[in-house]
């Protein structure tokens, strides 16, 4: 199967008025430019001793050397870690040795190699693996999600199949480009329909409004929080948003309001919300334009191109025809699996359907929707954020022991985290040293954003913590919570 490289380089000669544009750079290529300078990259990694089946940490924002590096990879057969550019040191080490990455790039206005000591263990190296991907779930760590070159085509064809991209388009890139939704969604889907890319290094709501302008982007990809803030004020209304034709929303939950809102700014009919993972390379269900707008609504859609969806046996059938249970996916653009293989067993059932985690509700047609999560995992912007991460971090400091994270709603972010601590151990603690130790341990989307102090922690019957309980205490008393300094409820 030809790699990404191979079929950019052949969508060149096809494409010669296609551009990829870096606005922060002040840079512009067309596809043989750009290209031109990947092939110089690949020989400057090759020189470094890089090579078929090697794994080459990727750290940065979005930048031209990124991509430069991602697809020189790519060209030599070598294998690609993206670690977010929020990552803090403890984090980078722990990828990084974890993959087994023979070097870290350290990409921003240029390139910095970092060898390092670590080296990739062949048994753990399926073929054609061509990206190691971290997400965040019920663990303490990251894990360690591998793709192939056959997962990550069919997401990347199926992504591009489902909107229409075509060579008119101009897509902006405004996601991290180190998370799976920017990297394999977009980074590896634009060239093979000859379409334009903008790359904008990070994102904010005025910086996104004026590239759309500029460039008249007519295919946008951002996470819910991404548009909440986008219309959080009266910015979006003094910009010519006109060229958009297609607006795609996914990452987490979508709202009523939301949807409405992008509705209205770029047209109803131009709105589609999906649902993915890093497990299924960010595409599994989505609705379509052969859907009616005014059917879509907050709806996920139907499972796309060659992945399959249902609920888990035992689900709860209502009398309206409704059905309710957890989601399972299963198809071509599944993970070839995780780097811990006990890990990979435990999410599969017998019959080779990957267990989401998230709950759904699914009509009589077929459509799903994402309603809840039955694992302990808070999603915050777009960002899957572990518990016991935070917990153990918080745990670590010194007259801490016990602490309990929990996510609760936000109109904005999806959810806020908060970390919930006992009365006694939260008197004796200074909250600014607390605050400055944390920006050590984690990075900063994944600090809490308030903090609570009960008088006892909930148990159930069986002697766990009450999580329910505690959210229930929490969210009951969300308004009178506030930043900067512990909450203390009864």
């Amino acid at each position: 199967m030809e790699s990404f490289y191979d079929l950019f380089k052949a969508a060149a000669p096809r494409f010669p008025s296609s551009e990829i544009h870096f606005p922060d750079e002040g840079k512009m290529y067309s596809y043989s430019e750009f290209l031109d300078e990947v092939d110089s990259c690949a020989d400057t990694l090759a020189g470094c001793g890089i090579g078929t089946g090697d794994r080459v940490a990727l750290f940065g924002q979005n930048t031209s050397h990124w991509m430069k590096a991602f697809f020189a990879l790519m060209k030599l057969g070598a294998v690609a870690v993206p670690i977010s550019s929020k990552s803090v040191e403890e984090d980078i080490s722990y990828i990084t040795k974890t993959a087994g990455a023979r070097l870290l790039l350290r990409l921003s206005d240029g390139m910095a190699a970092e060898p390092l000591k670590w080296t990739a263990s062949a048994d753990a190296d399926p073929s054609g693996l061509q990206l190691i991907m971290f997400t965040s779930g019920t663990t303490a760590n990251p894990k360690g999600v591998m793709h192939t070159r056959g997962s990550l085509s069919n997401s990347a064809f199926d992504y591009m199949k489902t909107i229409g991209l075509d060579a008119g388009d101009t897509m902006l890139l405004n996601l991290p480009i180190s998370h799976c939704y920017g990297c394999v969604l977009i980074c590896c889907s634009f060239f093979l329909a000859g379409a334009s890319l903008v790359v904008s290094r990070s994102y904010t709501p005025r910086g996104t409004l004026r590239l759309i302008e500029k460039y008249r982007c007519t295919v946008l990809n951002m996470v819910p929080t991404m548009y909440q803030l986008l219309f959080s004020s009266e910015l979006a209304g003094r910009y010519d948003l006109s060229s958009v034709r297609t607006a795609v929303v996914g990452g987490s939950y979508t709202s009523r309001e939301l949807v409405d809102r992008m509705g209205k700014a770029f047209g109803p009919q131009h709105v589609l919300c999906g649902y993915g993972m890093t497990e299924c390379a960010s595409w599994a269900v989505a609705q379509t334009f052969d859907d009616a707008p005014e059917d879509r609504g907050t709806s996920v859609g139907h499972p796309v191109g060659n992945m399959e969806a249902r609920l888990a046996p035992g689900y709860e059938e209502e009398a309206d025809g409704m059905c309710q249970g957890e989601l399972c996916i299963r198809g071509k653009g599944m993970m070839a699996g995780y780097l811990d293989a006990a890990m990979t067993a435990a999410s599969y059932d017998e019959e080779g359907w990957f267990h989401t985690g998230d709950v759904a509700q699914r009509d009589s047609s077929g459509r799903y929707w994402i309603v809840d999560r039955c694992k302990d995992m808070i999603i915050k912007g777009g960002d899957n954020i572990s518990p016991k991460h935070v917990e153990l971090a918080l745990d670590d400091y010194k007259g801490i022991d016990g602490s309990q994270v929990i996510g609760i709603p936000d109109a904005v972010y999806g959810e806020r985290i908060v970390a919930v601590l006992k009365r006694g151990q939260a008197e004796k603690t200074d909250l600014r040293a607390l605050g400055d130790y944390l920006k050590l341990r984690l990075a900063k989307n994944r600090r809490p954003d308030f903090y609570v102090a009960l008088d006892d922690i909930p148990m159930t019957a069986v002697g766990k913590v009450n999580k329910q309980a505690i959210r229930q205490m929490v969210r009951s008393q969300m308004d009178n919570l506030k930043r900067n300094r512990i909450n203390y409820l009864k």
